[in-house]
């Protein structure tokens, strides 16, 4: 769908503002070159999942432009300081799409803070921190090679993302001055809002990836495995047990590729996979009875119990090794590096 923009003259309102997630549209809109325009390029790729409403600027309240079918590809030029709406060049303009709503290629948390030539919106920043001393600042990593200044003690900044967790040493996105850098986190100290709602880049190295995959994969397998053993714990008691709902049998989605990249993560892969192996036995076992069941068979003899009940010790044993070795692994992320 092709749309061309009206120019608005009006009054043009200047604020010296931080980041509010919740932008306020004023009445000016920023205005659309003639003719057809090239997309700033930034590498970076969006997919919608489901129909997606593209709007003038970064919330529900501004204008809905066009509703994108699910499954279109568009390039990322901009997005909003928490990371809730990214700025997309659709057929020609631009406009806003929700980012929940979309699956991204590449390092979308580099793209600029509240986009490109932007409609006009008022807005209070989420996440504010100052310097707690002198902090050097970078322009990628926090390596000598990427330093570009220091920021005296005492200087407020925006925090617009984050590399790790929010627990021991992790590195911050900061927006000062118009530009993005990095810096520590032990140099900032967070006055308003909280970084762990803001992005966790660490989904860009095999690494993070795997923590976190791994991390939802123990937390489902573990959720998987209560639910089968609640019906043999009822079996075994002697109560009655609908077959309605069977549990989805468990998986890994963590990549293999990732895997074979980081081998150090072979002792809890292993743990992890031993547990959903068991896991998966006793609910085969409960699936079987459930099928003997519907051919007239509804008794269950002790053994068969015995053995499920076997299987779901065998799981959790595995799954506790699985999560207590988690957090080594987590504070030895080699991307966070060291503190400064």
């Amino acid at each position: 769908m092709k749309r061309s923009f009206g120019v608005l003259v009006g009054l043009v309102v200047a604020y010296v503002l931080l980041v509010n997630p919740l932008a306020i549209p004023l009445t000016v809109h920023a205005q659309d070159g003639d003719g057809e325009e090239e997309p700033p390029y930034t590498g970076i790729v969006v997919t919608t999942q489901d129909y997606s409403s593209l709007r003038a600027g970064p919330g529900t309240q501004f204008e809905r432009l066009a509703v994108i079918d699910p499954a279109v590809d568009m390039p990322a030029i901009g997005r909003s300081a928490d990371m809730g709406w990214v700025q997309v060049w659709y057929e020609g303009e631009t406009g806003w799409i929700a980012s929940w709503l979309l699956v991204w290629y590449g390092d979308i948390i580099s793209l600029p803070v509240d986009g490109v030539s932007p409609a006009p919106f008022v807005r209070r920043a989420g996440v504010v921190g100052y310097t707690t001393r002198e902090t050097p600042i970078y322009i990628r990593q926090l390596a000598p090679d990427d330093q570009v200044g220091v920021l005296p003690a005492d200087t407020q900044v925006e925090v617009t993302g984050r590399l790790g967790g929010t627990q021991g040493f992790y590195q911050l996105q900061i927006y000062y001055q118009g530009q993005i850098y990095w810096v520590g986190s032990w140099n900032i100290r967070i006055t308003e809002g909280r970084e762990v709602r803001l992005l966790d880049t660490s989904y860009l190295y095999a690494y993070g990836r795997l923590i976190r995959q791994l991390d939802r994969d123990i937390s489902r397998s573990v959720r998987t495995l209560e639910s089968i053993e609640d019906r043999w714990l009822r079996l075994q008691a002697g109560e009655s047990v609908s077959c309605t709902f069977i549990p989805e049998y468990a998986t890994r989605s963590s990549s293999d590729s990732d895997l074979l990249q980081e081998p150090g993560f072979a002792p809890l892969v292993t743990a992890l996979d031993n547990g959903i192996m068991a896991t998966n036995a006793a609910i085969s076992a409960f699936e079987d009875a459930c099928a003997r069941a519907a051919e007239g068979d509804t008794f269950l003899s002790l053994n068969d119990v015995d053995r499920a009940l076997a299987d779901i010790d065998t799981a959790r044993r595995n799954l506790n090794i699985a999560r207590s070795l988690l957090a080594p692994y987590r504070d030895r992320d080699p991307v966070l590096g060291t503190r400064d």
